[in-house]
């Protein structure tokens, strides 16, 4: 069952987990060369605007990759959205090292600025990801289909 509007809330609810992991990051002052919105501003032609790759973040998050997983996932041949999540969070990642991070400058799986770009990057992904497959999963429900059939016989008999 498809369901856009339980996709908007799961990737509002994985944005929020992902867009609090990099505030930490950055108050921490972690790892000053993970700055996924400073990379995202200067994609988008405004390398000293922040809040252009935080808006970008959260349209991407809530509703291009929210309305992406509603649409997609139902119809992958997986049974589990923990493994639907876990590819879409694979694929989300290997697009942004192989396309995204040379076209920042950041050279291929970010290595031109450190070594730890490409994994804390792969955390983010599994992080937003995960949750955003988990909430999904929970908002619309799931049942397996000899089971659904099975309850719809049950409601006809009763």
């Amino acid at each position: 069952m498809t369901s856009i509007k339980a996709g908007f809330l799961s990737g509002l609810l994985g944005t929020y987990v992902a867009g609090s992991m990099l505030l930490m990051n950055n108050a921490l002052h972690a790892y000053p060369d993970v700055r996924v919105a400073r990379t995202l501003a200067g994609l988008l032609g405004s390398p000293d605007q922040v809040m252009v790759g935080v808006a970008a973040i959260l349209i991407t998050g809530i509703f291009v990759f929210g309305t992406l997983f509603a649409v997609v996932a139902p119809r992958l041949p997986m049974r589990m959205y923990l493994v639907k999540s876990l590819v879409f969070a694979t694929v989300s990642w290997l697009l942004m090292m192989v396309l995204f991070m040379p076209l920042a400058g950041a050279g291929l799986f970010g290595f031109a600025r450190s070594a730890v770009v490409p994994i804390a990057t792969l955390m983010l992904n599994l992080a937003y990801w995960l949750v955003l497959g988990m909430s999904y999963r929970w908002l619309v429900g799931h049942q397996p289909e000899g089971e659904s059939r099975k309850a719809e016989g049950e409601r006809v008999l009763n």
